[in-house]
Parts: structure tokens; sequence; C-alpha cells
């Protein structure tokens, strides 16, 4: 702009016209940013690219690009040969060849501007980026470049995506990072990309084209803004499409890993044919329904929308037998099946089909559905007269046998699953969210559990896919997994508890709901660490027998069967999604247990293209001293909050012991009447009615010095948070002065010294009677 502005200054020797033309040529640079306003999206995109903004953005972002640089040095650099023409034009416009040489300088200006957009449009060809920043934020991964250079599709693929222009402060992240992933995605697609970004408003004829076509809708968000709080409607979504192929992602939530969902819904839409996962009807209902038990609508389960943007997901009846191949087979707590069912999905585990198995001892987020041992729901209606009894449950013993494995029950009896058991829950005494107060039974794996655990133990298993590079997973209340000893099978433990952990029966965890506490009394300590989930693959015979002596008559023929076990279905609860979809500020949760479900079915289907992506966290840098300057304030307004909670909860305590002891003794005084042998009825009556009186107005009064107590601590709260808001306010406005006056410091010292510099080489040699 600088540049520009040169020209301008050399075009006149009037300095207000000059400040007039510097605007004018510098405008269409600045206002090509907004084509999109008088424009199609097409010819938009292309004037847009070609404004400063966008140009400049690679920059804010932490990057170095090859095109951005071409693109601002060569603006340079035809803005300043421009003006050495126009200096030096005094010294040929009044020659007889003057008129010449104005044309000839305009030819090589023209020269030098196609050569120079020429260079431009090269670097953007074959562009080199360099993304500085600490965390690599701007950066794609490996297997994404991969993945978009290996695109083989016929038609481009159109990615429409609808953003909001301005978004609450805790989603400006994500929205920044969706704008450059697409924007970098684009540049790297060679040209199988087509990417358009709308900015989307509530109420606008953008909204609802995107409502219409693809069903994506503003979702509201809870903005704080100056210590006010208000729900604004915003969009953040994308939409993909490839001919008749279509997959939407509705909205990217502040914990939606960006960069996987859209190199996943990329690949998805480019494929002609998508992996069919088929889910196992049971007791689970992850496809939602009618619960004929309880009269009441069970919602879809979030997990099947999340498979539904990769898989094509098919409902599997095992009622019947189980004959179409599937890429894999998902089923969430097949104890719940009932004989024949039972039968029809073992039969399908025999026949080699890969499968997914989520079996829980006791399911506490996702409680409508039976625990191992527990019977099955009920089939009659709320309504009807006699409520019909338990189904019978399946076998679950003949799957363990295939599988050759074992889950966790009490010495001596029989394997969990299996009628008459007792199956036991693991707990783990570790936690690394204290704040956070939770059961035992509450299980964290986390990358550090080893480490906390002594180095006894390895939380994931850094050699297998599915769990290298996993940061933490919840297990509420999960049950452990066991190799059958007398089966020969590849066992492969995928997580691990630490070793200060232990076992409890369901029985003294169901006695004990009520509080929780109590639980500690019955936890047993183990003397090992605990398999939660593994991965077996086993070698069966082609007549599909188990027993030695059928092995040994088989004509050597085998069938493979590879499973994925994990004795947890709670994992995967709405609860987790929700978390996954927007992490907890407070306890820091951020947990991996969608990713950690995705990988297992990807790993089973033998797509293990987003694997490593979908792990990828990329951290955003903050700014430190004002997050710890609010931190410690908000921490000094929670303790004060807390203090005038409590004063006001002693002030109430206070108050009705005095009310109780005034109502007391007036009861006392009725007592002792009666005691006394007074049996006059209209004596004992007025002291009924004096009493019933004494306790109205006793309450009235609590009621006002409650409401003034109240008041008075909702006032003190309310200044409280104002302090705090002020605190932060002064914070930021603080660091905003110091951004704005540090950075011109450096320039002005330099040009304080190399003005005095060049003062004093003026002076130099100059007679001291020329001296002013």
């Amino acid at each position: 702009m600088l540049a520009i502005g040169m020209v301008a200054s050399f075009l006149t020797s009037n300095l207000t016209v000059s400040f007039i033309l510097g605007l004018a040529l510098n405008a269409p640079l600045v206002v090509a940013d907004q084509a999109s306003s008088v424009m199609g999206p097409k010819l938009a995109s292309v004037v847009r690219s070609w404004s400063l903004a966008e140009n400049f953005i690679d920059f804010g972002r932490g990057i170095v690009s090859l095109s951005a640089i071409g693109y601002f040095l060569g603006i340079v650099t035809v803005c300043l040969y421009i003006s050495m023409v126009l200096i030096g034009r005094r010294h040929w416009t009044g020659r007889r060849d003057g008129a010449r040489m104005g044309t000839h300088f305009v030819v090589r200006t023209a020269g030098l501007a196609v050569a120079a957009l020429g260079v431009v449009l090269a670097f953007r060809v074959y562009d080199v980026r360099a993304d500085l920043s600490a965390e690599q934020i701007s950066s794609l991964s490996g297997d994404t470049k991969q993945l978009l250079a290996g695109l083989d599709t016929e038609q481009a693929i159109e990615v429409t995506a609808y953003v909001s222009p301005t978004v609450p402060e805790d989603y400006t992240q994500t929205r920044l990072t969706l704008l450059n992933m697409l924007r970098q995605f684009q540049r790297l697609s060679g040209g199988k990309l087509r990417v358009d970004v709308i900015e989307t408003e509530t109420k606008t004829e953008a909204a609802s084209l995107a409502s219409q076509q693809f069903g994506i809708e503003p979702v509201t968000v809870l903005s704080r803004e100056r210590g006010a709080f208000r729900d604004e409607d915003i969009f953040l979504g994308c939409a993909f499409t490839c001919g008749l192929e279509k997959v939407v992602v509705p909205f990217f939530d502040r914990g939606t890993p960006v960069e996987y969902e859209l190199i996943r819904s990329i690949c998805t839409v480019a494929e002609q044919k998508r992996k069919r996962l088929g889910v196992v009807t049971t007791d689970a209902d992850l496809f939602g329904g009618f619960d004929m038990a309880s009269g009441q609508q069970r919602p879809r389960q979030p997990v099947l929308e999340e498979l539904e943007k990769q898989y094509e997901v098919v409902q599997v009846d095992p009622a019947a037998p189980i004959t179409e191949t599937y890429d894999v087979l998902m089923v969430v707590q097949p104890s719940s099946l009932g004989p024949e069912q039972m039968n029809n999905f073992v039969a399908a585990v025999r026949s080699g089909q890969p499968v997914a198995i989520f079996e829980d001892p006791l399911p506490v987020l996702m409680n409508s559905v039976p625990g191992t041992s527990q019977p099955r729901r009920g089939g009659g209606g709320p309504m009807a007269m006699m409520q019909q009894q338990n189904q019978p449950k399946g076998d679950l013993g003949q799957l363990w046998d295939v599988l050759g494995l074992e889950l966790a029950a009490g010495s001596g009896r029989p394997l969990m699953g299996q009628m008459g058991s007792s199956p036991y829950v693991v707990w783990q005494d570790y936690n690394p969210h204290p704040k956070l107060e939770l059961p035992s039974e509450f299980v964290f794996i986390d990358a550090e559990l080893g480490e906390a655990d002594g180095g006894a133990s390895r939380s994931f298993n850094q050699e297998n896919p599915i769990t290298s590079g996993l940061q933490e997973v919840l297990f509420p209340f999960p049950g452990a997994l066991s190799k059958d000893d007398k089966v020969n099978l590849e066992w492969t433990p995928l997580v691990i508890t630490g070793t200060r952990s232990g076992t409890i029966e369901v029985e003294q965890v169901l006695g004990n709901r009520g509080d929780m506490r109590q639980l500690r009394i019955f936890e047993k300590p183990g003397s090992q660490a605990m398999v939660l989930a593994a991965a077996v693959d086993r070698e069966l015979p082609g007549t599909q027998s188990v027993t030695e002596s059928e092995k040994e008559s088989s004509d050597g023929d085998t069938t493979l069967i590879r499973a994925i076990v994990v004795a947890d279905i709670d994992l995967m609860g709405p609860q987790i999604f929700g978390l996954r979809n927007r992490p907890d500020e407070v306890f820091g949760l951020n947990f991996d247990n969608v990713t950690f479900v995705l990988n297992v079915l990807d790993t089973l289907s033998g797509d293990e293209r987003f694997l490593e992506i979908r792990k990828r966290k990329p951290k955003h840098r903050t700014l430190e001293r004002i997050e710890d300057t609010v931190a410690d304030a908000r921490e000094m307004a929670d303790m004060q909050r807390q203090k005038y909670i409590t004063e006001f909860d002693k002030a109430e305590q206070g108050a009705n012991a005095e009310m109780q002891k005034e109502v007391g003794e007036f009861e006392k005084k009725i007592e002792d009447m009666e005691s006394g042998g007074n049996t006059d009825r209209q004596a004992a009556m007025q002291a009924v009615q004096q009493l019933a009186s004494r306790q109205r107005l006793a309450q009235r009064r609590l009621d006002t010095k409650l409401e003034q107590l109240k008041r008075k601590r909702d006032a003190e709260i309310e200044q409280v948070e104002r302090s705090l808001e002020a605190t932060i306010r002064r914070e930021q406005d603080w660091q905003k002065w110091l951004a704005v006056m540090l950075p011109p410091i450096p320039p002005l010292v330099v040009a304080f010294f190399v003005f005095f510099r060049r003062r004093a080489q003026e002076r130099e040699g100059v007679a001291k009677s020329r001296l002013r």
C-alpha cells in the first residue's frame, strides 16, 4: 500500500490530491475482498484471491507462503518502477522524442506487470509454504496431504461452507481453523476441490438455501459479553457434494476435529461405494424407537449419526440368520440377545465376519440397557393389564468360547454372562481431575497413567494404531477381559488399567447407588492390571467347530475370526459425545472416547486412512498473561461467591432454628396443659389457634428475613461479578494498549538514529557561516 501511495504522490505536487489518488489506487485491492456481495460465488472467488486481505491471511496464521510473498513483492516491484519513471520524466518530457519515450515506458511497465502476474500465478501452482507457528496449527498432517493427492474422481468435489461473519469468543478459534483448513484443502487438491465460503446470517436467503438444500440450520450457543449472557444463533456448517453423493456436517462445534471432519467427508463423498457397517439390534436400541415398557420414545444414539458420515449403516436383525456380508459388524450389549438371536449372531462370528463387541456388566450412562447378568426388559406397555415376564437371554458363554475370552467374575463362579453369575465391575484409584469428585468405578485411562502408577503398566498399547497416541479415555463402571489359556489365539490388549485397581460386585454397586461413597467398603484390590479392551485373532476349523477332536478331523480349511472386545458401552454414551463436541472448560475434560470407538471400527473394516488424523489435536496458543490474570480473578471471585453463599446458608439455618424454638416453646405449653389434666376444650381450642397463628407469624417473619438475605446475597454476588468483569476488561485493555504502543517503538528508534546520523553527515564540510 505504501508503494502504491508513492506512485500517487509522484503523479501530482498537491498533497491533498495525492492523498485522494492514493486512496483511489489502493481501493480496488482492498474492496476486492467484498466481491461476493456484488457478483456470483465463482467470479467472486477469483476476484477475492487478488485482494490484499486474502493474500495477507497466510501471514496472519503464522504461514510464510511463496505465493503471498510473490504477490506483495510483485506489487512493490511494479510500483517502484513506476515511481522511478515518474521521478525521471522531467528529463525526457521536454525532448523531441518525449511522446515516444512515454509510450516506451508504458509498454515496459505493462510488460513488467504481466511478468509479475505470471510469477504470482506460477507460485500459486507450485506453492511452497512453511508453518512457523509453535504448535503447527495451520499445517495439515502428512496423511491428509496424501489423501488429497490421491483423490480419484472424475467430477470436482463441491464444498459449500455456511459460516457466520461473527461468532462468540468461544467459537472464534473453530471458525478461523475451519476457514484456514478449507483454504489449504483447496490449494493442495490440485483443482479437485471447489470451495465456496458463504457468509450466512439468520433469516437471509443464504440461510434459507442452506436449510432447504442441506439441512444446515443455525445453532443456538450461549455467549458472554461484558458480563452478560445471551443466546446467539450462528452458522458453522459444511456440505460436500460430488455427483449424486452428499455428506453434510451441520455444525462444527468447539471440540469438533476440523481437519478430520473435512478430509473424512471429502473422501467419503468421493467414493462411489461406502463400506457397509452392520449394527446388530439389541436392547441397547442405538436406532431409537418406541419403548413399549416405559411408553416413551427412545432417542437415536449420537454414535450412529457419527458413523453414517462415513459408512453405509445397516440395521441387522439377529432374529434371522445373518447371511449378508458386511465390512464390519457392531454389537452393543450382546448379552441382551435372546437364545435364537444369540445363536444366529455367534454363527456370523464363526463365519469370519469382523465384529466389534461392546459388553458392559453395569451400564450407568446408558442405564436403560440391562447389564450382563441383569434380566432383559419386558415387552409389555405401561397400560397393559398384566406385565409380561422378562424375555429369556441367550447363552453368552458360547460367544466367549468362540472368541477364547473370559470376563471378570467371582472366584468359583460361572463366567460373567451366564445365568446365575455375579459379574464384577472394575475400579481404579486414579483421577487426573482432582476437582471432579467421582467414584473409583469411573475409570480414567490416560497417557500419564503409567507414570502415576510407578511405570508398572502401559495404559494404551502404543504399538497398535487403534490406541497409539490417544490422550485420555473414560470407562464408566467397566468390566475386565482375560485370555482363555486353553485356547490358541492371538491376543492383543489395547487398554489396561493401573495396578492400583480391583473389582467390585454388581450387587454391591446396585445396593449402594444412593451413596456411592459406601462403595469403597466393598472394593476388592487386584493383584495386577486389568484389560478393558482387546483385539482377538483366532483361526477356527472350516467345520466351524472349536473342539480338539473335530479340529483334528477337519480337512485343514480354517476360518479367521477377527474381533475387538470392549468391556464397556457407556464410553459411547450421548453424554460423552456432548463432551466431545463441547469440551468442559471447568474441569478440563476432553476425552478420546469417540476417537477410540471409530478407530476400532475402521481397523476391523480395513480402512485405516483416518486413524492418525483423528488423533491429532492442534493446540491454539493463547495470551497466557491475560489467562493467568483472568484465572486468578475468577478464583478470587469463586471464593467470595462461596463465602456469601455459606453465610446465607448459616443465616437461613439460624432463622429456621429461631422459628422452631419459638413455636416449640408454645407447643410445650400446650403439652403441659394436656398433661396437667386441663380438659377445658375451649381453652385447648384457643391454644391450638394461637399456635397456628404463631406459626403463620413466625413463617412470615422467616420468609421476610430469607428474602432480605437472598437480596443481600444476590447483590453481593452481582458486585463480585462486576468486579470480575472489570478486572478482565482492565487487563485486556492494558494488553491492547501495549499491542498498539510497543510495535512502533523499534522503527521510531531506528528513524531517530537515521535522522540525526544523516543530519550530521549533511553538516560535514559545510562552512560554519552557512549553517543556521
